[in-house]
């Protein structure tokens, strides 16, 4: 194998290293967002004359 050979091999494992990096990247943004938009919509409040108990 010369050294042409190796470089390109070299690159080629790095480019797939960044691929992989990059994927999970995006894999954490997006679960992030998503963890952010369920605790903001979690569960409703009750509003003042509600009761959160139920009566019996």
């Amino acid at each position: 194998m010369n050294a042409m050979a190796k470089g390109r091999a070299a690159c080629g494992r790095l480019g797939e290293s960044l691929e992989i990096l990059g994927l999970r990247v995006v894999l954490l943004a997006y679960w992030g967002t998503v963890s952010m938009i369920a605790r903001r919509g979690g569960q409703p409040q009750a509003q003042g004359g509600e009761s959160v108990h139920p009566k019996g």
